[in-house]
């Protein structure tokens, strides 16, 4: 009889993350099984050999047909596990596919297909120099810092060659769904075997494609989101994280993990000298700081592939001699549109804020419309004549008349992309507009409409912060920002560094083929310096002031973050948990700067109210052990990319 310490996965009661089960039979590291847990079966994940326990134990059912998780993955595991204080069966949960053990016929996956231009552009000196630094280098990690339209796409796929001319797999990750089809028309053109992976997969196409990847012995380019980095593939020679900027990745659900930092992992964990390139025209402040700091080769790209004619204006929203025939749309904006319609150009109009209207209130007893569950504003859609929470997604019908008084005067304040959507259809009601929010249904989101957007059959492209990731669109030459400081207006440390990268990526979408281009950017602070910076593109200006600012509050990259949350009925009683906690924290770690309690930033959540600390720390093991002796009822997020 052997004894093996198996992990389950998903949710698992007392303290461990391995339990010993017993079989004659000979199992190896890594291999999926089913065993019993409590009265049912699970798929577990064999973790190693143990001694034989002084309790008894039970059988293992059986193994899983050819499911045999990687080495690297499990090690992987284990690290995310100890480096996130997160529990390991909550890990491989994350990192299996729901539905292992189900028998299921085999189903065609198939993905949009993308025309694109297929002239190929001669690398540039700055391309040259770039590939032959990573390609000399020892090193595995290398920060690509080039501006928008730099050619960073061409490194990847040469990158991708090299890699795949050994044999070897390469993964390339996107932020956005939207991304996808036209990476994956690039990558294509490399290599046969090409996945797009995304959340729109089913359970079985998940599944399907994951016993693809595991018992394939040939190489894979695997495109998607985070966690395409947990799918089986062989022998990996190359992970790209593409606008590695991005918030998207990541992960705020259990496990929670920043998508950067476990790639770095995964790359030093591999037997291939794995390279990772993060590449982005904005990286982040902190990610910038620590290459600067651990001395990882930043490779700067300052030039365009192609130069541009770019015209950048700021206009002052305060001052309404700027506006004439509408309300959200400059003068300046409605000139630079016509003349784009009459050179039968693209437009694309950017305003991060969804739906039509922000708050509904009775102008008669004061009345404002809310959500019972987050006792925040619900948000007006008109085109289907709702109101929604963004937070928790309740919908109700608009009423008609104010539920307090009855008054029929109710109006409504605050703009959103759909009011943007509304009134450029007005002006310009022969041309083709479209938009493009996380409230577009399926069939006309972003990653299904790429070719018409390539093709320019879309002559107005109205978005939020999805249209501003690193699309490519030869026929777009106006770009209007209707209000570029709404992310300044949130209470964050990162709100200016989200404000300057929304700024600088929107701008870089315009004049992608040299044509001359004009950018409007509309707003109520012109000469703060995050407009400034964006509007000039001015990276390392920003980057130094940020930094600044960020050392003045004692904020990333200066220290670590850990925040903690806790909500109760009873406000008192959310107060009194967090301050006995932060005193207990005090006591047992001494010099730690705890910020609060104080009201999170959503406080109150259907019946309760919730109170937060913020922990911060030069030192992260100390956060660790904070975060791992937690008492129940507590969440927690290591390393947040903000406060909210």
């Amino acid at each position: 009889m052997k004894y093996y310490l198996v992990s389950p996965v998903g949710v698992i009661a007392g303290k461990q993350d391995s339990l010993t089960y017993s079989s004659d039979e000979d199992f190896i590291n890594g291999q999926i099984v089913k065993i019993p847990f409590g009265k049912t079966m699970r798929i577990g994940v064999m973790v190693s050999l143990t001694a034989k326990p002084k309790f008894a134990t039970k059988p293992i059912d059986s193994a899983l047909e050819g499911s045999v998780l990687p080495d690297h993955l499990i090690k992987l595991a284990i690290w995310i596990s100890e480096y996130y204080a997160t529990r390991l069966p909550f890990v491989f949960q994350s990192i299996l596919p729901t539905g292992l053990s189900k028998n299921r016929r085999k189903i065609a996956i198939d993905g949009p297909t993308i025309k694109r231009s297929s002239s190929v552009l001669k690398l540039t000196k700055d391309q040259e120099k770039v590939l032959k630094d990573i390609r000399s280098s020892r090193q595995t990690t290398h920060l690509l810092h080039g501006v928008t339209g730099s050619g960073k796409t061409k490194i990847y796929q040469e990158l991708a060659q090299d890699a795949l001319s050994k044999n070897q797999s390469v993964i390339i990750l996107v932020p956005e769904i939207s991304l996808t089809p036209q990476l994956s028309s690039e990558f294509k053109q490399l290599h046969e075997n090409v996945m797009v992976l995304h959340s729109r997969l089913t359970e079985a196409q998940k599944h399907q494609n994951w016993l693809t990847l595991l018992n394939s012995a040939e190489p894979w380019v695997l495109v998607g989101p985070r966690s395409t980095m947990f799918y089986p593939v062989n022998n990996l020679g190359l992970i790209v994280i593409d606008e590695a900027h991005e918030p998207s990745y990541q992960q705020d659900s259990q496990p929670q993990y920043n998508a950067l930092r476990v790639a770095r992992k995964l790359a030093d964990l591999t037997t291939n000298n794995t390279k990772l390139i993060l590449g982005s025209a904005t990286p982040s402040v902190s990610d910038y700081y620590y290459a600067v700091e651990t001395k990882t080769p930043i490779h700067r790209i300052s030039s365009q592939t192609m130069a541009r004619q770019t015209e950048v204006e700021i206009v002052d929203i305060t001052d309404r001699q700027n506006f004439g025939i509408h309300s959200l749309f400059s003068k300046k904006l409605i000139n630079a549109m016509n003349t784009a319609v009459t050179q039968n150009e693209q437009i694309l109009l950017f305003h991060n804020r969804r739906g039509t209207a922000r708050m509904s209130l009775c102008s008669n007893c004061g009345w404002s419309a809310s959500c019972v569950n987050c006792h925040v504003p619900l948000r007006l859609h008109q085109d289907k004549n709702t109101l929604l929470c963004h937070i928790c997604g309740l919908t109700t019908i608009l009423p008609k008349t104010c539920p307090e008084c009855s008054s029929v005067h109710i109006d409504f304040k605050g703009f959103g992309i759909k009011k943007i959507e509304s009134e450029i259809s007005k002006l310009f009601p022969k041309l083709n507009v479209a938009r493009f929010d996380s409230d577009t249904e399926v069939k006309l989101q972003l990653q299904n409409r790429y070719q018409d957007l390539y093709d320019n059959k879309i002559q107005i492209i109205v978005g939020t912060q999805g249209i501003a990731k690193g699309l490519d669109l030869p026929n777009l030459s106006t770009i209007g920002i209707i209000q570029a400081d709404t992310e300044l207006f949130i209470p964050d440390y990162s709100s200016s560094e989200r404000a300057f990268q929304l700024i600088t990526q929107v701008i870089g979408r315009a004049g992608r083929q040299g044509q001359a281009s004009k950018i409007v950017i509309q707003t109520l602070n012109p000469d703060h310096p995050v407009i400034k910076f964006g509007a000039s593109q001015d990276y390392d200006g920003f980057y130094k002031y940020e930094l600044k600012e960020r050392m003045s509050e004692h904020m990333p990259p200066f220290v670590f973050v850990l925040q903690l949350s806790i909500g109760y009925s009873s406000i008192a009683r959310a107060q009194n948990e967090a301050t006995r906690l932060a005193s207990s924290i005090k006591k047992d770690f001494p010099g730690l700067l705890i910020r609060g309690p104080s009201p999170a930033f959503h406080e109150h959540k259907g019946s309760k109210f919730f109170q937060q600390l913020v922990v911060t720390s030069p030192d992260r093991s100390r956060l660790v052990q904070i975060a791992s002796k937690l008492p129940a009822r507590w969440r927690f997020t290591l390393d947040p990319i903000n406060l909210l």
